[in-house]
Order: structure tokens, then C-alpha cells, then sequence
């Protein structure tokens, strides 16, 4: 089985899948300076959003 991604969506995809995206709660848990909420949509808090449920985020094109 081979992959059809390139290798720097695989390379991403490989480190979301192991939490190691830098996202906001990453960030404050390093007391880095962080937004608060989602930058694309100002909703939610950017966990896991920014990933899978940001309206922004999820628009293919």
C-alpha cells in the first residue's frame, strides 16, 4: 500500500495523529504566547477545532 499524499501532508497528518502539533493548549502548556480562541473562526478553543470541526479550516478550496 503507498500513499498518494505528498510527503509534507504525510509528514503533518503523522504529526497530528501523534499530538505533536503546536497548537494553543501546546503552547500554553510551554507558557508561550498563545490566541485564545481559534484564529480562523474566533469560536472555539484551538485544540483539536483548528483540525476537525473549524468551518474555515475544513473548506477544501
Amino acid at each position: 500500500w503507498k500513499c498518494w499524499a505528498a510527503p509534507r501532508v504525510r509528514f503533518f497528518h503523522w504529526l497530528a495523529n501523534l499530538d505533536r502539533c503546536w497548537t494553543a493548549d501546546r503552547l500554553a502548556r510551554r507558557n508561550l504566547p498563545h490566541p485564545p480562541c481559534c484564529p480562523l473562526c474566533d469560536q472555539a478553543p484551538e485544540t483539536h477545532h483548528l483540525l476537525l470541526g473549524c468551518p474555515f479550516a475544513r473548506q477544501v478550496w
